[in-house]
């Protein structure tokens, strides 16, 4: 996970929350537009009045027009997001099906699990310095041929249920790594909940595990703790996007006081 991905999953988070109010209601949608333009005419207006009121005989350059023209395209944007983050928990819900869709049909996904799985119970060794398991009539999975993992002992069983359970979380946070880092920040209790199901079905004397049914067990996992850490995570955002609008009118503001302020300056040089 690059910081470069996570940049676009911050994006596109935010494209998709946009794109739900714009199909949650379309009258909801409407008012936040209105609203939101109504916030930067403020904006704007309030800015040149400072201005004004700093120099009365002050005029706005291009340059300042286009302070005041960032900061109102900024306050419409964040005004939209503001109503739309409370489609937080619908955005997030339709990532995590899709990437339950996904998971389940990539192949390559499976082979490397399935591989890694078999170099991991192939690595173990008895107390006598043997190998665990009995590989005989079943070769590595880069040969192309059937083949299968043993699991006849315990850390067998505990090795391919921590492959599997690492792999599937870690694949969430690959395709989702702004998601899970906002939403999902205790991860681990997911896959411990999966080594343990794992475990458990091994306990039966059951010597396979079906990919789908941990996929299953993962995505519901990560639906709770999205369920959990919602209403936090838009409270967060919000209080976030206030700040933000602040803290820019302040710029805006600054900037125009001070070439007022230097305007009264050239006057009397």
């Amino acid at each position: 996970m690059t910081s470069i991905d996570t940049i676009q999953g911050f994006f596109s988070l935010l494209f998709n929350l946009v794109g739900e109010l714009w199909k949650g209601g379309t009258i909801e949608f409407w008012i936040a537009l209105v609203v939101g333009i109504l916030l930067a005419g403020a904006a704007w207006w309030l800015a040149s009045y400072i201005a004004f009121n700093f120099n009365r005989q002050f005029s706005m350059h291009p340059k300042h027009h286009v302070y005041c023209s960032i900061a109102a395209v900024l306050t419409l944007s964040f005004t939209l997001l503001f109503f739309a983050l409370k489609f937080t928990g619908e955005v997030a819900e339709q990532a995590v099906s899709e990437w339950q869709a996904a998971i389940r049909v990539n192949t390559d996904w499976k082979n490397e699990a399935f591989s890694k799985a078999y170099d991991a119970v192939y690595e173990l060794k008895n107390p006598q310095g043997s190998q665990l398991e009995d590989f005989s009539g079943k070769p590595h999975p880069s040969t192309g041929l059937d083949t299968a993992v043993p699991i006849s002992y315990p850390p067998s069983k505990q090795a391919v249920a921590n492959v599997y359970g690492a792999s599937m979380v870690k694949h969430f946070k690959e395709t989702h790594p702004f998601l899970s880092l906002i939403l999902w920040a205790r991860s681990g209790q997911a896959e411990k909940a999966l080594i343990t199901d794992i475990e458990r079905l091994f306990a039966t004397g059951i010597t396979t595990y079906a990919s789908k049914k941990g996929i299953d067990l993962t995505s519901t996992m990560i639906r709770n703790a999205l369920k959990a850490q919602t209403p936090r995570v838009i409270t967060m955002f919000r209080i976030i996007l206030v700040i933000a609008f602040l803290l820019i009118q302040a710029l805006v503001l600054g900037l125009l006081a001070r070439a007022a302020l230097a305007a009264i300056k050239e006057k009397r040089l």
